[in-house]
């Protein structure tokens, strides 16, 4: 039983840095997705690709403990984070 425990870890933590690797590769081809915002909107925007493209390699790389850092880094926040990142940058793409 713990064995499988590991190995679902595993997976989940290379599907957070796959995720995170092709949200950060996106943002650095295409930069003017964020940057080509009003201020008000890329301030937080900007935030939000730093704190899911963080969790995501934090979490990937399996460096999320107890604590607080496993509420602002783990798994279920760490990948609506990159879901929403996601949508925002499908949505500036279109």
């Amino acid at each position: 039983m713990e064995k499988a425990d590991y190995r679902q870890e595993l997976k989940a933590q290379l599907v957070s840095l796959g995720a995170a690797s092709l949200l950060a590769l996106w943002l650095l081809l295409e930069p003017r997705m964020i940057s080509a915002l009003p201020l008000g909107w890329r301030l937080p925007v900007w935030l939000l690709g730093v704190w899911a493209v963080g969790a995501g390699f934090f979490h990937g790389m399996g460096l999320v403990r107890r604590g607080w850092s496993a509420r602002l880094l783990g798994a279920p926040l760490c990948w609506g984070l990159m879901a929403l990142l996601f949508l925002v940058l499908l949505i500036r793409s279109g």
